[in-house]
């Protein structure tokens, strides 16, 4: 059982990214290209913190996938993305050089993950700002894409302690918040329609 429901987080997860990149490609999403490389560089860091604090299978299994999407839509963005560079791009790159020296002086990488996944949280907010004023800026279909592989990603895993699975709980909440936020001012069938 378990083998399906690696396949399902896989199918469900690769196609999130899949609609991202698409969405980059009809330019109706169009990021900061040094945010992706950014994003690139906290997910390598989250998938090292998650193999390295011993994170369930599943955990790293989703940890990976996020990292090819993240590579993914940042190789995408230097075409199709902006050179704009915010605060929160300065910010999110401070995180990751703390959690560069915290891994070097103290080598913990659980700690690691938890500044990653905060620096994510962080850079996440003005998204959610955007989807609060408009629910239709953001794809419903990728937020509940993602929000049902990490979803998966918990049930798959052998629980011993919730530190084993942060990272799927993590984007268990934010995506499945995301998805929440974007059904807003939606009829029925425009969400079965996965718009």
């Amino acid at each position: 059982m378990n083998l399906y429901l690696y396949i399902l987080i896989a199918i469900l997860g690769l196609s999130s990214y899949f609609i991202g990149v698409q969405q980059m490609i009809k330019n109706r999403y169009s990021p900061s290209t040094f945010s992706r490389v950014i994003w690139v560089l906290l997910s390598i860091n989250s998938f090292a913190g998650v193999i390295l604090s011993n994170g369930s299978k599943s955990s790293i299994f989703l940890g990976g996938i996020i990292l090819l999407g993240s590579i993914a839509i940042a190789v995408t963005s230097f075409w199709k993305g902006t050179n704009t560079i915010g605060k929160l791009e300065y910010f999110c790159l401070a995180m990751l050089l703390l959690s560069g020296v915290i891994w070097i002086l103290f080598n913990a990488p659980l700690l690691n993950l938890a500044i990653s996944l905060f620096a994510h949280f962080i850079g996440g907010l003005p998204t959610y700002k955007k989807v609060l004023l408009n629910p239709k800026s953001e794809s419903t279909s990728f937020w509940l894409l993602f929000f049902l592989a990490s979803l998966l990603s918990i049930f798959a895993a052998s629980i011993v302690s919730l530190r084993d699975i942060i990272l799927p709980i993590y984007f268990t909440i934010f995506d499945g918040s995301m998805f929440i936020l974007t059904l807003r001012k939606r009829g029925v069938t425009k969400v079965l329609s996965l718009y």
